[in-house]
Formats: structure tokens, sequence, C-alpha cells
């Protein structure tokens, strides 16, 4: 016995809580470990150690999972094709082999109308693996649209019969964020304060005798994809590996080694989508390319958004 999931064609309203859902085509039920253990959302959490699970009985192709996605522009699928437990359920269990991807963009009626469509082959390896597709502009309307993932083909599991999915997200094309703060950066030089890394001057610049740093970003009503960090030449110490940190997940980027340019650190996705966190942004820098100074320095700190007002 397994459970249906009704798949509207309305969402329920423009909230928060809107672009905050997976509807999925079935999912096994959990049992002692509760009847929601392998439900869709799972996939859309952030944690491979989750997984949407389809029913054992399920033929596996044809399953789906749809996600709720906000105004922008659809421009890449990410996925952990299998359960990612442990490297031994990733065998255990059935992969993706092949997924069919289909966008719809919602009106002011909250009727559905298909904007893109695509097919992806997707590799047997436990790791996120990310897939550019043709843009898909969701713009129709209020209401956003949603992105349906229907699998095509699959890699056989080992002992089990039944899919897993562990991590599916959508890829929102980024764009220069209207707007950003920097909260709670201390322990700077003597009249070095965050507002120079704001002010689209790079020979302003924040340094400090440290060789990490801690500081929130709040990005207002956008929703970030990604945090941009550049360095203050190389004299002084470069940004290195830097976590970021949003609703408790912390998603890790070692930089490349470059003095004069803006550096790109990724956020994780959340509700499915990149940018879809609500609240402020955790950034930490752990360590440093060194200088031939002590310390550390920044000169700008920037933002790149992928929606507005959907989280």
């Amino acid at each position: 016995m397994h459970v249906l999931l009704l798949t509207p064609l309305v969402l329920s309203a423009l909230s928060g809580q809107a672009y905050a859902g997976a509807r999925v085509s079935h999912f096994e039920k959990g049992g002692k470990m509760g009847a929601n253990y392998w439900a869709g959302a799972n996939a859309i959490d952030g944690k491979k150690q989750t997984a949407w699970m389809v029913p054992g009985e399920s033929e596996n192709k044809g399953e789906y999972i749809e996600i709720d996605v906000p105004q922008g522009t659809v421009d890449k699928i990410s996925i952990f094709p299998g359960f990612g437990k442990t490297d031994e359920t990733f065998t255990d269990y059935p992969r993706v082999k092949q997924m069919r991807v289909d966008v719809f963009a919602l009106d002011d009626e909250q009727t559905p109308q298909q904007v893109g469509t695509a097919t992806i082959d997707v590799a047997d390896k436990a790791e996120v693996q990310t897939f550019d597709i043709a843009d898909a502009k969701i713009a129709a309307g209020m209401f956003g649209g949603k992105v349906r993932l229907t699998v095509l083909d699959i890699y056989p599991g080992e002992d089990y019969p039944n899919l897993g999915i562990s991590e599916l997200y959508v890829n929102l094309k980024e764009y220069d964020a209207p707007s950003v703060k920097i909260v709670g950066l201390e322990g700077g030089d003597a009249g070095k304060t965050s507002d120079m890394l704001l002010d689209a001057n790079v020979k302003t610049t924040w340094t400090t005798q440290a060789t990490t740093a801690t500081f929130t970003v709040d990005p207002g009503s956008s929703g970030l994809g990604s945090v941009g960090l550049q360095a203050a030449g190389k004299d002084l110490g470069r940004p290195k590996t830097v976590e970021i940190t949003v609703n408790g997940i912390t998603q890790t980027t070692v930089l490349a080694d470059k003095p004069t340019e803006m550096q790109w650190a990724a956020c994780p996705a959340f509700n499915g989508f990149t940018g879809g966190a609500a609240g402020a942004v955790e950034v930490k820098i752990v360590d440093i390319y060194p200088g031939t100074k002590p310390g550390l320095g920044l000169s700008e700190v920037k933002g790149h958004a992928t929606n507005t007002d959907a989280i």
C-alpha cells in the first residue's frame, strides 16, 4: 500500500509557503519511521542523508516530482540521483539514469502554461550533478510556476527495487541583488568599517590582523543564490575557503586565488530552488591565501539574487 499525493495545477496562495513545496506522484510509507519519512520534501531539504523514496512495487519509470518556483528564469537542474546517506545506500537502491524536465508558468488565473522542456542523462555517480538547460522564463503572473521532473530510466539497485533521490533543485538565473547589508563584521583595523565593502570602490578596503572573518549578509527582500567577495590585492591575505550557511545548512566553496577579481561562493539551495532560503546569509572565511603582509583584506562584498519576495 502506498500513498498517492494529488498533483493540483493550482498553487495554494501567494505566500512564503506557496513556494516551499514539492509534490510527488507516489512515495513509500515510512511505517514506524513516520508516514512522511520518504516524502518528496526530503529531496529539497539540502540533506543527502534524507531521500524521496518511491514505493517498492513501483516500476520507477514515470514517477515524478514537482517543485514550486518563484518568478525568475530556470537555468539549470541539479540532482543527487540516488539515496546518498552512505555509499552502500547509493548502490543498494536504484538511481536516476534519465529524466525529463517540464517547466510551467502560472498566469493570474493560476493556469499552467508550459514554457520549457528538456531531457537529462545522468551519470551513475554519488554526487550532485548539474545540467544546463535552455533558459525557461517564469513571468506569466504573480504566482510563479513549477518544474516537473519525470523519471524516464534508472540504474538498477543491488538489493532493493525502489528508486530514491536525495537532492533535487532548480537553479534560477542570477542577477545583481538590488541591495545588501553587512551585519556583525567585527575585528577590523582602526577606521575600517563594513560600509567600505558596499561602496563600489575597490580602493576603500576593510582589513584585519586576523586570518578569518565572520559576518552576515542581509539581502532584504531578495533571495540570494551566491555571495561575492573581492580581496584587497595580493599584499594582504585573500579569502580561500568560504562557508555559506542558511537555515542551518552550510555549503563550502574553495575560491581561486585571484587578488583583484570578485569571487563567488554559492548559497545552499532550499525549498527546491537556488535563492529559496528565508532570512539572512551567514558568511565565514575559514582560511586565506597568505599575502606578503599579515592579516586579511577585503575591498567589496556583493550578492547575486535569483528572485524577489518569493521566500
